[in-house]
């Protein structure tokens, strides 16, 4: 039987709550100061930890600390009558799973006991979704996961195609709703005329052409996770409503009059600056608190080190999976293409590259494969790349700008066509450091003529480089 560690200063609800515990058949154990509470997890490891923040001696947050350092897997539920979300949010950057804020209801609370020990095994096998090994990935992904049992709002931050969506459901999936539905709704596009009747539903003959009653997406999602993706789009009439339903928990269909309970919880997200929103008056202030309990801001690719690679080679083994195609992988050619292309449209747009890649492609992926904005982007920043690596030529560059601008005699146009020379040179070289990769691959790579290619490297004095390296 689970054994659940009670830590709590008032003996009656010690008590009410042994009594609970026990009807559920768990072992339950009371202690009533920090100190027993360590002294007790020493000699027998809970299986979850009930935890009072309000203690004499050694306060809750240094009992938790403590608890967490020795037994870091193991749940723990903060129970206090001080609770709010600001507590609820510092308590689990220590280490707290959960809260729940007295008074309670009793099944409310056995109801999350026996969530958090169903969910003893690891939760980040919920994140299989997403790939990424970088900091800032996994920076995003650490917090996601720790705000993923509480009932907290949370929002999520980004550029378009960054992985919102899958960040809140993956959130969903590490929940203590992950069995109930995950409802996404596209703020975006619903029209002023039917958000109403798409979110709260409607009643037969509330309006014309309502010939049937109606449920809506906010009643669909009881019991689970309502996503409310391009949050920052929602017109200004409607933010009041959400406001209202966030903080009242009911809503009424349209054209009914029976008050509905919502046991939601909710996930928004936006590409849209909210702060600049509502100083140009176009979002509500006290719904952007109400949203943001918890915030998670999501990386662009071009800030996850080395996950382009990663994220490429997933989708392509997925996409040839799902068209049974001959795709084996990506070539180190394109791969190196990709990795040097900047991906304004992020995540989204390298999937959908890699899907008309493999579509294309037979056996690998090679750089003909990928579109030719692709190649001639990620030429260019490889080119800026290598010419800012290269201390020697940027000082050259320097200097002939400072004597030009001392002798008051700088051509910008031939200052232009030299500094593109160099980036060619730079560029060239760099890629021949690389090797595995002929006059013909690097020519298809650079979107050049072949007889263009070996005129420049001759003029470089690269030719015999690119024989030897090739």
């Amino acid at each position: 039987m689970p054994h659940v560690l009670i830590v709590d200063d008032e003996r009656e609800l010690c008590r009410l709550l042994e009594t609970l515990l026990r009807e559920r058949g768990h072992t339950p154990q009371c202690v009533h100061s920090g100190e027993a509470a360590l002294q007790a997890a020493r000699e027998r490891s809970p299986d979850l930890v009930l935890l009072d923040l309000h203690l004499d001696g050694i306060d809750g947050i240094e009992t938790l600390r403590r608890l967490r350092a020795s037994a870091p897997d193991t749940p723990i539920v903060i129970v206090t009558g001080f609770g709010n979300v600001q507590v609820a949010v510092k308590a689990m950057r220590f280490g707290a799973t959960d809260f729940v804020s007295k008074p309670f209801s009793n099944q409310a609370l056995m109801d999350t006991i026996e969530a958090l020990l169903a969910m003893r095994h690891d939760a980040r096998g919920q994140a299989s979704a997403l790939v990424g090994d970088s900091p800032a990935f996994h920076k995003a992904m650490k917090l996601a996961l720790k705000f993923a049992v509480p009932d907290i709002n949370v929002l999520l931050l980004g550029e378009t195609g960054t992985g919102k969506e899958l960040f809140a459901r993956t959130i969903h999936a590490a929940s203590k709703r992950r069995g109930g539905p995950f409802v996404a709704i596209d703020c975006s596009v619903l029209t002023e005329n039917l958000i109403e009747s798409e979110l709260f539903g409607h009643e037969k003959g509330a309006f014309t052409g309502a010939t049937t009653a109606r449920v809506g997406r906010l009643e669909l999602a009881q019991g689970g996770t309502l996503f409310l993706d391009e949050i920052g789009n929602l017109p200004p009439q409607f933010q009041a409503k959400l406001l209202r339903l966030l903080q009242e928990r009911r809503m009424e269909r349209v054209g009914g009059r029976e008050a509905i309970r919502l046991d939601v919880r909710v996930v928004s997200a936006t590409n849209v600056n909210l702060k600049e929103a509502i100083r140009a008056g176009r979002f509500r202030q006290d719904l952007y608190y109400r949203l943001q309990e918890m915030t998670i801001c999501l990386p662009p690719l071009r800030e996850r080190d080395g996950d382009i690679r990663r994220i490429a080679a997933h989708f392509a083994q997925l996409f040839a999976a799902r068209f049974r195609t001959s795709t084996s992988g990506i070539s180190d050619a394109a791969l190196d293409v990709l990795a040097a292309y900047s991906w304004p449209g992020n995540v989204r747009e390298l999937e959908n590259v890699i899907r008309s890649a493999v579509v294309l492609g037979t056996g690998l992926v090679l750089p003909e494969h990928l579109p030719p904005e692709i190649g001639s982007d990620g030429a260019r920043v490889a080119a800026v790349r290598a010419a800012a690596s290269d201390e020697g030529e940027a000082d050259h560059l320097r200097l002939e700008i400072e004597v030009g601008l001392g002798a008051a005699g700088l051509d910008l146009k031939a200052f232009g066509a030299q500094a593109a020379e160099q980036a060619e040179r730079s560029l060239l070289q760099a890629l021949i450091r690389r090797g595995r990769m002929s006059g013909a691959q690097m020519a298809k790579l650079l979107g050049v003529d072949p007889k263009t290619l070996r005129t420049k490297l001759r003029r470089f004095g690269l030719e015999t480089k690119l024989a030897a390296h090739g």
